[in-house]
């Protein structure tokens, strides 16, 4: 209820084969379910912090839309897009651990210091956008408060409070995380794809990095 949750433990835990590839601008990931198995594609363009949401959005649409399609993740918050969207902060931002990092005077203030959104932007790895609109849902800030602080590049203050950056730029292209190369080399011994789409699918893991 308090902690920290690494989203891509998960998908190795639930093995959710997943990659890391530049989408266009406002795409921000894919997610598919078909006969038991999950698949997601997450856009490497956007930002470390923007990218553990989209993907914890991504398992609510895995896990508990009722009627789950392939669809593009746009940032279109209407209907189960909200829901996703409300599972993704409440996933990766519980209520509990976010009010443990913030001081009695500033939730008496509706208001929070650099200092304290930096700290949890940094212990959660969620982007600024994600934390101040759950600080607003929580009655936390008010909105006056979420549209100053968000005005505010969080590049720079991390940089300024001599925080890593790595959270607010992209990255990750290329990677996999899942038995990806375990299922290449099922369908080449069962002799379902050739040797050399079996060597072509390898390459796509060599140039990236395969996590499990």
């Amino acid at each position: 209820l308090t902690e920290p949750v690494n989203v891509k433990t998960i998908l190795g835990r639930f093995r959710i084969l997943t990659m890391y590839r530049p989408l266009s601008e406002n795409s921000y990931g894919i997610s598919i379910k078909t006969d038991g198995a999950m698949f997601m594609m997450i856009n490497s363009n956007s930002t470390r912090g923007r990218q553990h949401f989209t993907i914890a959005h991504e398992l609510y649409h895995l896990f508990y839309d009722e009627n789950p399609e392939p669809h593009v993740c746009c940032g279109v918050a209407a209907g189960v897009e909200k829901d996703a969207n409300l599972f993704a902060s409440a996933l990766l931002m519980p209520r509990e651990g976010v009010l443990q990092e913030i001081s009695e005077q500033e939730v008496r203030q509706h208001k929070v210091d650099m200092a304290t959104v930096l700290r949890i932007e940094q212990l959660f790895g969620v982007s600024r956008k994600s934390l101040l609109v759950r600080l607003k849902d929580m009655g936390v800030i008010s909105e006056m408060t979420l549209q100053e602080l968000s005005t505010i590049s969080a590049r720079e203050t991390a940089r300024a409070y001599g925080y890593d950056t790595s959270l607010y730029e992209s990255g990750n292209e290329g990677v996999v995380i899942g038995d990806f190369g375990e299922k290449a080399k099922r369908l080449f011994d069962e002799g379902r794809i050739s040797e050399g789409h079996y060597v072509e699918l390898l390459n796509m893991i060599s140039n990236g990095r395969e996590e499990s």
